[in-house]
């Protein structure tokens, strides 16, 4: 009920408001919690969340936090899960493993389809994914043609080896990919993506920025330090970010697990 009246409050507050710097909000606030969540996608066909956890958990939750279900991943060798999608086209799950740098592809049910490795090196022979078990892929996003969109998690920039980049890829086959265009936003850290609007939108690790960007015309929109859109999401550490189709925008706190949202107006 607080938050009822809270949101009312902020509604009021925000309509007068002659600032256009930032998104306008109304908080809901922490709606869940969950060990080391590090990526978060919106899946419309169920009109749910699934969260994907550095430990290899993977959890379908509902849009007010609740945990529907819940698949541990932990004995495969590879379960570093960083960043998790969902392709609508497809109605396929996917999620960006780090270090290993894979894609798994599960179904909604979360069993896993298959496996693709991603290449490391582009096609003009530079090195994009470096091997290496504390940084590589971390965000992962599709767009509404159904091409997946990969950030590497790094802290230099192009022209550089292993730059803090954002790539999309073509499967070749049901085990590999190659890297196809790359995309060099200028930002560091970027821990998770997400498509809304017709435009890509990335948090950052460093500084926990919401970042809205023109990837077409390599173009920032704005910059938004995710830490003031309420008082009780100040000590986190951002590394995912979605949105439903009722217009709220969640995050994943990789500190302390929790799950934030948020009503978001542009």
């Amino acid at each position: 009920m607080k938050y009822f009246f809270l949101s009312i409050l902020l509604s009021i507050f925000l309509g007068c408001s002659s600032s256009d710097s930032h998104p306008e909000s109304i908080i809901y606030g922490k709606i869940s919690k969950l060990s080391e969540a590090s990526g978060i996608c919106y899946v419309n066909k169920n009109d749910t969340l699934f969260v994907a956890c550095d430990n290899g958990i993977l959890y379908e939750i509902d849009k007010n936090g609740a945990v529907l279900n819940k698949k541990d991943f932990s004995t495969i060798k590879n379960h570093d899960f960083e960043g998790i999608a969902y392709d609508s086209k497809n109605d396929l799950i996917m999620v960006a493993v780090e270090g290993s740098d894979n894609v798994l592809v599960l179904d909604r049910e979360l069993k896993i389809i298959k496996n693709i490795n991603v290449d490391r090196i582009d096609s003009q022979g530079r090195l994009i994914l470096q091997k290496d078990k504390k940084e590589g892929l971390e965000g992962i996003s599709i767009d509404s043609d159904g091409k997946i969109f990969l950030s590497n998690q790094s802290f230099k920039q192009l022209p550089d080896s292993d730059p803090s980049v954002v790539f999309n890829i073509t499967i070749l086959d049901n085990s590999s990919a190659e890297i196809d265009q790359i995309f060099s936003h200028g930002y560091s850290n970027i821990a998770g993506l997400s498509f809304y609007n017709g435009y890509l939108y990335m948090v950052s690790d460093s500084g926990n920025l919401l970042i809205k960007y023109d990837y077409k015309n390599n173009k920032i929109i704005y910059q938004h330090k995710v830490t003031s859109f309420s008082d009780d999401i100040k000590d986190i550490s951002v590394e995912g970010v979605t949105f439903d189709d009722d217009n709220n925008i969640y995050f994943a706190d990789n500190k302390d697990g929790q799950i934030f949202k948020y009503q978001f107006n542009e």
